[in-house]
Formats: C-alpha cells, sequence, structure tokens
C-alpha cells in the first residue's frame, strides 16, 4: 500500500515524529524516521514504518492536490 501524503504533510511527519502503517495506512505517532515493522495500533501488524525509512522504500507518494 503506497501512502499518499502532501508535502507539508511529510514535513509534518518528520518534525513530530509520524509513522504510517503499509497494511492499512493508519498514521502512527512516537516513530522513529527510520523505524521499521513497528506493531500498528489499529491492524495489529507490524508493518508501522517511519517517514525517512518510507522515502527510501519508495512507498510515498507525495501528491500536490491534497
Amino acid at each position: 500500500m503506497k501512502i499518499r501524503l502532501s508535502e507539508s504533510d511529510v514535513r509534518l511527519a518528520r518534525e513530530e515524529y509520524f509513522g504510517y502503517c503499509l497494511s492499512c495506512g493508519a498514521e502512527r505517532d512516537c516513530t522513529e524516521p527510520d523505524a521499521c515493522n513497528y506493531p500498528c495500533e489499529d491492524c495489529g501488524e507490524d508493518s508501522v514504518f517511519g517517514i525517512e525509512e518510507l522515502m527510501m522504500m519508495g512507498e510515498i507518494i507525495i501528491d500536490e492536490r491534497m
């Protein structure tokens, strides 16, 4: 699952330490930028990654229309 964010959302995720679940798309706080396979509080899968890791993996789509 690709995560679609605006450029300002990416900046906010970096500043506030948000991560995103690749299984369900949920946002998770208190996630280091290089986090890998953290548990998702919504779906229970170990699929949460930090924003920097997601960008390196090519899982972030920056959508300026958002």
